[in-house]
């Protein structure tokens, strides 16, 4: 499977704004992967609380 790289999936968060040209610079299997996945994105908490930030700066600190 290809790369696919985060900023172009970001570009095209809402199906019903994608143009053709973002369906065109996107693979079939990038695509489809983007799709599965849309529902559980849309989910994610956007705002997350302060201590689950803290918690991931101190565990990403503790890999180094």
């Amino acid at each position: 499977m290809d790369e696919t790289f985060t900023t172009t999936l970001n570009g095209i968060a809402n199906q019903a704004l994608m143009d053709e040209n973002a369906q065109e610079n996107l693979g079939a299997d990038e695509l489809i992967f983007y799709n599965s996945i849309r529902a559980d994105l849309d989910l994610l908490n956007k705002k997350p609380k302060v201590q689950t930030i803290h918690q991931i700066l101190d565990y990403s600190k503790s890999l180094r």
